[in-house]
């Protein structure tokens, strides 16, 4: 369960921080995505711990737009449904080229912008400028990621983007091979904005399947490493996962189906 989890502890901090959600309905629903395997934004959601709106603009406000309600909006919150069927955690921009928010190559292109920036602005903020992302197809997107399905009157969202200092920690992500010693080969990617590198990296480890995976925050200087991918560990965990037939001699899913 790499994807559907990684990169929750640091966001549900950030939430525990700014007062939108308490630090021991973070640890609950961790522990039920733990149990479940279900997407920690929608056991939060279905919980009542925390609004799929302010869910949504949190997640929006790391990718550098700030949604706020419509003037018109009575409840300031965009109403929310789970998803129909099981679904999985995606890579934001692989999410954004499947469901046609964007096309491959405005996405290449925001990329690029954001290289040349030395990784100080954020893509979000970038795709937003540039008018190929709108506020509302954003904050869809980040509710299907997370496997909610926002309401239509999410389309009526204000925006207002948000620009990183030039003093900001950026988040670097590399990749590493760990035996026979460890070795840094290349920086992959660069943000202001935990998540955006969390999502580079889930998306580079998908499509590459490489050795090793980290995140360096790097903080004037001052680096520590936030989250490491290897290959051998995620394969070890993989094989240490029996089918639930193999375990209860049944599916117990199926229990009583016909």
């Amino acid at each position: 369960m790499l994807h559907t989890s990684y990169t929750w502890r640091p966001l549900g901090e950030l939430l525990v921080e700014n007062g939108s959600l308490e630090r021991a309905d973070l640890e609950n629903a961790l522990a039920e995505q733990k149990r479940t395997g279900r997407l920690v934004g929608e056991i939060l959601v279905e919980s009542g711990y925390i609004s799929a709106f302010a869910l949504t603009r949190a997640i929006a406000g790391q990718h550098g737009v700030d949604l706020q309600p419509a003037p018109r909006t009575e409840t300031g919150s965009a109403p929310a449904t789970p998803a129909a069927g099981p679904h999985a955690w995606r890579p934001l921009g692989k999410l954004l080229v499947e469901r046609e928010f964007l096309t491959k190559a405005q996405l290449d292109q925001a990329l690029a912008e954001q290289r040349e920036s030395g990784g100080r602005r954020l893509l979000g903020e970038i795709l937003v400028v540039s008018g190929f992302l709108s506020g509302a197809s954003l904050a869809h997107a980040l509710a299907e990621q997370q496997g909610l399905q926002l309401d239509s009157e999410a389309a009526n969202m204000d925006m207002v983007l948000k620009t990183s200092g030039p003093d900001q920690a950026v988040y670097e992500v590399y990749e590493v091979v760990y035996e026979p010693r460890y070795q840094v080969q290349r920086v992959l990617y660069e943000s202001p904005s935990f998540l955006e590198a969390a999502d580079y990296a889930a998306e580079f480890v998908e499509d590459h399947d490489p050795n090793g995976v980290e995140i360096q925050r790097d903080d004037s200087g001052a680096r520590e490493t936030v989250w490491t991918y290897s290959q051998s560990r995620a394969s070890a965990l993989a094989a240490s996962q029996k089918p639930l037939s193999e375990t209860f001699g049944f599916d117990p899913t199926l229990w009583g189906t016909t």
